[in-house]
């Protein structure tokens, strides 16, 4: 009865809905964030994707949804038929994917980092020049061409792999790869990468003397060389902005990677492959990065 109150109010004023299928403490303490920094008229409110579903008929032209996590955006994409979409918490790739499926307007807060940047500094730290392994899962959209064109701007090649998400195929994915590779490049991909198949493939990667680019700061901290991502703040700031340009002019900015980003480097591994880093004057200098406990 609740919930059906709640939808019937919004046809008295435009709403923000907050659809997540996290743990209830994690997605009201974003509400809570989110609420105070959102114009006083709009405040969000958290309910499930399957909640949600059953009551989108109720939904305003004039709502916004906000996704968290792609598997919420997925689900909500498939029903929602008026309104406006809004995915954070979601890779570019993943998002890619996806969001042509929809029917009402979308746009998204990227997690993780764009290609170029990481690149950019994997090159300066990382000599060799085997092809990168580039594992995913079939929830990506990967333009192959693009990845190659831009990895060789920086004297890399790509050697791309497709696995499926169960812990057999994902290990012997890894396997077959780091035949031809010294190291694993990964993208945000939340079928794939999750935390028991992250902590299974950077325990194959340390056996094998292998390493990873991770696509988060948890995974630097786990066991990849290093990750460049941007805080909860920063994508929550971004969130903010693209609702109230929203709801004040009906300008939907388009999807993007907010900042400033921050780099994660993992100390063992540095020191256990003697890569001399660069200062954290020269990260923001040359690389637009801070260090994570700068940022």
């Amino acid at each position: 009865m609740l919930l059906l109150w709640i939808f019937a109010s919004a046809k008295v004023c435009a709403s923000i809905y907050v659809v997540h299928d996290t743990e209830e403490s994690s997605v009201r303490s974003l509400t809570f964030q989110l609420s105070k920094l959102l114009l006083p008229s709009t405040q969000p409110t958290p309910i499930r994707s399957l909640y949600f579903a059953r009551n989108e008929p109720n939904l305003n032209a004039d709502d916004v949804v906000i996704t968290v996590g792609i598997e919420s955006f997925q689900q909500v994409c498939d029903v929602m038929s008026k309104g406006t979409l809004i995915a954070v918490f979601v890779g570019q790739e993943e998002y890619l994917k996806s969001h042509t499926e929809c029917l009402v307007p979308t746009s998204a807060v990227f997690s993780g980092a764009p290609l170029e940047k990481r690149l950019t500094l994997l090159a300066a730290v990382w000599p060799d020049r085997k092809p990168l392994a580039l594992i995913a899962s079939d929830n990506l959209l990967i333009d192959q061409a693009r990845f190659s064109a831009i990895a060789k701007e920086y004297g890399f090649t790509f050697q791309f792999l497709k696995t499926n998400v169960d812990k057999l195929s994902v290990l012997k994915s890894v396997n077959y790869a780091l035949e031809e590779s010294e190291l694993i490049f990964s993208l945000v991909d939340s079928k794939l990468y999750k935390n028991d198949m992250v902590k299974d493939i950077l325990k194959l990667l340390h056996h094998k003397q292998k390493l990873m680019v991770g696509s988060s700061s948890a995974f630097a901290r786990a066991g990849s060389l290093f990750a460049i991502d941007t805080s909860g703040q920063a994508k929550l700031t971004a969130l903010v902005e693209l609702v109230n340009t929203w709801r004040s002019s009906g300008k939907l900015l388009n999807a993007s990677y907010p900042s400033p980003f921050r780099v994660t480097f993992n100390p063992y591994l540095i020191r256990a492959h003697s890569i001399v880093l660069p200062s954290a004057s020269y990260l923001k200098d040359q690389y637009d990065l801070c260090s994570d406990n700068v940022c």
